[in-house]
């Protein structure tokens, strides 16, 4: 902006709903009183049936009924056969179908519309195709809470045909309401994809293959995340922290019974190793004391006289819970190498280990090992080979292994309890403590870490290739993209297996069959490729449906020399997020996407399992760009929840309550004006009421400034056609309008949406609004229809309607187009997303800025001691040389009345002197000459009397 206009601004600035609303309430009132006067008809004024307010029902319908008109739903189909390539490629992140649509949704799918839209109004061709997430435990979980409990207990394909049934009723739900957003897409069935349709399942089937026979699959016994409430494997991603669960923990002995050769002093004396543990469940499984050889450790004295031994930086803390303790001895942690204890329980003699992974930040410095229950755990019994027992079943209850005492207890609750029992004259010390714990995302119950027989994907093998691979990724947006990118590397790079078997049947079959007797895994290329073309004939459910002589085949049983009864089918689905990260490969013409846009929470879900599968299999990432926007959260930053009250329902905010003066229909162009203006730069994205009402302002402001530019075009009938002429201001309007569009332009390039908001309305209320509009009224209103130079402003108001429509467009289309209907011009109703507009190069006009930058600091000048209207003055502007050579194009005159300076500055008549000093000296009177009765603006002589423009005008038009 130029210091001009910014100091002018500062000193006459006024809010476009006021300054429009005066504009057409002053000149309605205007044109009512001239038209009981002679002149009334001979002045032009504004004229369009585009409503100034739409609101409640009115505004619901005009939504609907522009989705109709302006072809919403054909325009993806119309762009793809119209815009030109190359593509621009946005990857949809399938969300789950499994439930209605929330502000999460919202956010989602507008900021991609918005996206897509700024690509195709500016005739580049887009490739889009919406997705679903149709497998998996929440849909399994949703179908089966929705029946009665006598039904529950049902067969697989049972099972699979009620998830199936409600997959498909949420998609039908969502599809229906991302449509209604405006939303660009082929919203028909065959231009989306679903992770449950059977291309997707084979083109799955193989891809697992691929991965199989290169080593990066494989099946082993590892502890994972396990679920007990859903009797399943859980990822990473699958998990939610609980930062208020109570855990009990306990200080618990064991007895050393082989000492190593620094404490062989105290040989005959009762040395004890003490540990600490929140999980004392897992005490059955344990199978070492991990030690760090770095750690000084001690031996403690206690007033028993037994001997301990513990980390010495955590000697002073041991003694607050258990009591006194003096310390007798020191050694390293080299030095515990080769001791022995006794299992706390069964008194079996154990090892001690190092463990890369012990601290002495909590605990006692040497860390209770249950290779079962823990990652770093099972890492210990895989440097030493020893044994990974798990005494746990699926349901999270201890197995009949565990001994009669235990066998069948839940071991989050009555089993720590009866551990902790059993081995009370051991436990030195119990706590409660409160602190972050990983809960089931969807029973929202807490996991436990369960060794089991699952499938993996070999992470370790491909992370570097990963890593990077990333390093050429571009992240959005640019204000957190190196927070983003540590977060993702830091996910990546920490990442130790990705476990990608689930214990359900809602999805897609890992394809391998076993060996009865031996247990070994049976599967080929040739036998994956009879089973793809089993399910693209019999649907996915064959590999439930069918015999397993008819799923191995003939060729199968013939090469392994066995018969069908010899075989069994496995009963592992596919992890959800091994199903929704290979979607790239079916999606995606050259699998790989210019930008992929989803939320922060995808960061350890969809952004790192679509990255490792491509990198597996193509060698670089399936995305050039990412986006990664925010969650919802109240005006006080609180996470959505029923249970708190402060959920926004997305339905509610576009079509209003059932009480529509509590909550009231916003409009689908509020929803994207919100997201647009808070969803693009914060991971925590605030909605309600004040916001919501502050993004309809917007809106609404917006409204009234097009619906005046609209007015400003009516098509006045004329003799004949009228080549325009621009006045310096027009030209100045026009380069201001070629900056406003390549900056709008840049922002949405650059996702930064929130920009493009600030930027509009900036654009509208100042340079539209306060200036061009507030100074051409004299030329709109009262020049004679056939003048070049109202031609000329006419001209530039609709260059103005054209740019602003398409530059609000992407975030705003029921807006734009509900304007573009109404334009006089568009007499075949052409929606605004099929035309093309152009902006030529010769708006730009430096020369033009600096003259009209000067009269707009002359004004700036004028209106610092005037508050009364400056139409009744008449001014003396005394300016230094380098400004008057300026002014002097707008005023070739000393003096005048009629110049275009005096429209500008809007003064009676301007006196204009070339000063000798710098700077700009005013000068102003009380004009002695009466308003023109027609123009309402120049002073003339003679009362009642029209001044010499107005009065030419009349005469040409034979006083019409």
């Amino acid at each position: 902006m130029t210091a001009a206009l910014t100091m002018l601004l500062k000193q006459t600035h006024v809010s476009l709903l006021r300054h429009v609303k005066s504009i057409l309430k002053r000149h309605v009132q205007t044109g009512e009183n001239i038209k009981t006067k002679k002149y009334g008809a001979t002045v032009l004024l504004p004229q369009t049936k585009f409503p100034m307010r739409l609101s409640g029902k009115k505004r619901v319908d005009m939504d609907n009924y522009l989705l109709e008109k302006c072809g919403f739903s054909e325009l993806y189909s119309w762009q793809r056969a119209n815009c030109n390539g190359p593509d621009f490629v946005l990857h949809d992140g399938p969300p789950y179908a499994n439930g209605d649509p929330h502000m999460g949704h919202a956010i989602n799918k507008i900021l991609k519309d918005i996206t897509i839209r700024s690509k195709v109004i500016r005739g580049q061709r887009v490739h889009y195709v919406p997705g679903w997430d149709c497998h998996g435990l929440p849909i399994e979980l949703k179908a089966l809470n929705s029946m009665d409990n006598t039904e529950k207990n049902l067969a697989p394909l049972q099972i699979r045909q009620q998830a199936r049934n409600f997959a498909k009723n949420a998609i039908v739900k969502q599809r229906e309401v991302f449509s209604s957003w405006g939303v660009m897409a082929d919203w028909k069935e065959t231009g989306s994809y679903f992770t449950n349709q059977t291309s997707y399942v084979t083109n799955q089937l193989r891809l697992f293959q691929q991965l199989y026979e290169k080593g990066l699959i494989f099946k082993d016994f590892k502890p994972v995340h396990w679920s007990p409430s859903s009797r399943t494997a859980l990822a990473e991603a699958e998990l939610e922290y609980n930062n208020f669960h109570k855990s009990t923990c306990a200080t618990v002995r064991v007895a050393v019974c082989d000492l190593p050769l620094a404490l062989q002093s105290f040989q005959g004396r009762r040395v004890f190793a003490l540990t600490w543990t929140t999980t004392p469940w897992t005490l059955l499984a344990n199978q070492a004391l991990a030690y760090h050889s770095d750690i000084n450790y001690c031996i403690a004295e206690d007033a028993q006289g037994n001997l301990n031994i513990v980390a010495e930086d955590r000697l002073n803390s041991l003694i607050e819970k258990i009591g006194p303790l003096k310390k007798v001895a020191s050694m390293t942690g080299n030095e515990l190498a080769g001791a022995m204890y006794l299992h706390p329980i069964s008194g079996n003699p154990l090892p001690f280990l190092h463990g890369s992974h012990v601290t002495t930040t909590l605990g006692t410095g040497l860390v209770h090992t249950a290779p079962a229950h823990g990652s770093e755990d099972f890492l210990v019994a895989l440097e030493n080979n020893i044994p990974v027992i798990s005494l746990v079943d699926e349901s999270g209850r201890y197995t009949s292994e565990a001994g009669g005492e235990f066998a069948g207890l839940f071991v989050l609750t009555e089993g720590s309890e009866t551990v902790l029992k059993h081995i009370s004259d051991n436990v030195l010390h119990t706590e409660i403590i409160e602190h972050s714990y990983p809960y089931d995302w969807r029973t929202k119950k807490p996991i436990i870490m369960r060794a089991s027989q699952q499938w993996f994907i070999d992470t370790a093998a491909i992370k570097q290739d990963a890593l990077n691979s990333l390093t050429g990724v571009k992240i959005y947006p640019e204000v957190s993209s190196q927070s983003s990118r540590t977060a993702l590397l830091g996910q990546v790079e920490k990442r130790p297996y990705w476990c990608i078997s689930r214990q359900r049947v809602w999805g897609t079959p890992i394809p391998v069959l076993y060996n009865k007797d031996t247990g070994d895994v049976v599967t080929n290329r040739v036998w994956v490729e009879r089973l793809c073309s089993l399910i693209e004939k019999q649907g996915p459910d064959c590999w439930w449906q069918l015999p397993i002589e008819k799923l191995a085949g003939h060729q199968l049983l013939e090469d392994l020399k066995l018969d069908g009864s010899q075989l069994e089918r496995g009963q592992d689905i596919l992890d959800i997020w091994f199903d929704s990260g290979i979607s790239w490969s079916t999606v995606l013409p050259e699998k790989q996407a210019d930008l992929c846009l989803e939320g922060i929470d995808q960061l350890t879900g969809w952004f790192q399992s679509s990255l490792l599968t491509s990198v597996a299999l193509q060698g670089r990432p399936p995305y050039k760009a990412l986006f990664i926007h925010g969650f919802a959260v109240d005006e006080k930053s609180h996470k959505m929840s029923k249970s708190i009250g402060n959920v926004v329902n997305p339905e509610e905010v576009t079509r209003g309550g059932k009480d529509l003066k509590k909550k009231p229909a916003f409009g689908v162009d509020t929803l994207r004006w919100w997201v647009a203006s808070h969803g693009s730069q914060h991971s925590q994205v605030p909605v309600g009421n004040n916001l919501l009402s502050g993004s309809a302002d917007d809106v609404q402001k917006l409204r009234l400034i097009l619906r005046f530019l609209l007015a400003a075009l009516h098509p006045y009938t004329s003799s004949s056609a009228v080549e325009p002429q621009y006045l310096y201001l027009d030209k100045f309007m026009l380069d201001r309008l070629y900056h406003y569009d390549k900056k709008v332009m840049k922002f949405y390039d650059e996702y930064q949406y929130h920009h493009v908001c600030k930027t509009i309305l900036h654009f509208v209320t100042n340079d539209v609004s306060a200036v061009f509009c507030h100074l051409i009224k004299y030329r709109l209103y009262c020049e004679a229809l056939t003048s070049p130079y109202r031609a000329g402003t006419v001209d530039v108001i609709g260059e103005i309607l054209a740019v602003l429509a398409r530059s609000i467009a992407p975030i705003l289309p029921h807006l734009a187009e509900e304007v573009w209907l109404h334009h006089p011009e568009n007499l075949s109703s052409v929606p605004l997303f099929h035309s093309s507009h152009k902006i030529p190069e010769s708006w730009k006009q430096p020369q033009v800025v600096k003259v009209i930058d000067a009269a707009l600091r002359l004004k700036a000048e004028l209106n610092k001691e005037n508050k009364v209207n400056t139409w009744q003055l008449a001014a003396t502007a005394i300016v230094d040389s380098n400004d008057y050579s300026l002014l002097s194009v707008l005023q070739n005159e000393k003096q005048s009345s009629v110049s275009e300076l005096c429209d500008i500055l809007q003064v009676s008549s301007l006196v204009l002197v070339e000063g000798k000093e710098k700077g700009i000296t005013v000068e102003t009177e009380p004009t002695n000459k009466s308003l023109c009765q027609r123009c309402r603006r120049h002073p003339e002589s003679e009362p009642g009397e029209p001044c010499t423009r107005c009065a030419k005008i009349l005469a040409v038009n034979n006083g019409l």
